[in-house]
């Protein structure tokens, strides 16, 4: 059964199975206005870190005119 959460929460701590530990994850309100749970916070932190570090790559490779 899911597990859905008050109108006031805003992240629980709860099981990533990505992470395989217990997480903060925020929780997502819909329309019918209980919340259920959302995406991890750790693993969207390594994804935009990586997004970033991505970026970085690019443009100091166009800096010195390298192709990728």
């Amino acid at each position: 059964m899911t597990e859905h959460f008050t109108r006031n929460t805003v992240s629980a701590s709860l099981w990533c199975p990505k992470c395989q530990k217990f997480t903060q994850h925020s929780i997502d309100h819909g329309k019918e206005g209980g919340g259920r749970k959302g995406v991890c916070q750790e693993c969207v932190a390594k994804l935009e870190a990586n997004r970033e570090l991505e970026l970085r790559r690019v443009k100091q490779a166009n800096l010195f005119g390298e192709s990728t």
